[in-house]
């Protein structure tokens, strides 16, 4: 087979919100004065990402982790993306979600879509609660760096795999790839550095591109 395993992005791409960190914030009433300048600060390059993630992490300290997870479960995945993914495996994919995104999704599409790795930023926890401490095992800009890492664990080289993806974020990841997939792009640059661009946000798209290019 010319293409071994198919990588995802998922805030935006396997799911329908497009921020882990945002849709917190809104579904708590948290989205205000500070985090949203947190946010301004770090697209403008006046604090880091690790910063960035650790003053919003603050905001949901002691939060239950039970309730997490039950903000998270209302997430609904883009259209059609459960028969999709079905449908990837029985054509032997080898699938991989990377996202900077945190474990409440991640986790969740580990466990129900049963992808073959994921991996995402982490809220740490104590006894049940949110310390206000995070661990980030993906930074932005560096999906590239982290896909080479999985991939050469898993013996893929990078021109056996799709990625796929929607912001800026995911370029590097989706330069790697031997075919990349923009979906519904959030900007005119992804477009432009991907293979294929799928402006629905049906992944059924997505598996008859897949089908196409894989024969």
């Amino acid at each position: 087979m010319k293409y071994k395993a198919v990588i995802f992005d998922v805030d935006g791409t396997i799911t329908k919100h497009i921020s882990s960190w945002r849709y917190i914030h809104e579904k708590l009433n948290l989205w205000d004065i500070l985090a949203k300048k947190y946010q301004e600060e770090f697209l403008a390059g006046k604090i880091t990402y690790k910063k960035f993630c650790e003053l919003d992490a603050l905001h949901w300290k002691g939060l239950s982790v039970k309730k997490m997870r039950g903000i998270f479960k209302q997430i609904k995945y883009s259209k059609n993306v459960i028969p999709v993914i079905k449908k990837l495996k029985k054509m032997n994919f080898k699938l991989i979600a990377i996202s900077t995104g945190l474990q409440f999704i991640t986790d969740r599409i580990k466990k129900e879509l049963k992808f073959n790795y994921v991996i995402g930023n982490r809220l740490t926890i104590k006894n049940g609660v949110l310390t206000g401490n995070v661990k980030i095992n993906i930074s932005h800009g560096e999906k590239g760096k982290i896909l080479l890492k999985i991939l050469k664990k898993n013996n893929i080289k990078p021109h056996e795999i799709i990625a796929i993806g929607d912001t800026d974020g995911d370029i590097p990841m989706l330069k790697l790839a031997g075919y990349s997939i923009a979906f519904n792009p959030a900007s005119a640059e992804i477009s432009k550095i991907s293979d294929y661009t799928c402006l629905s946000t049906d992944f059924k798209e997505i598996l008859k591109k897949i089908k196409e290019i894989s024969c």
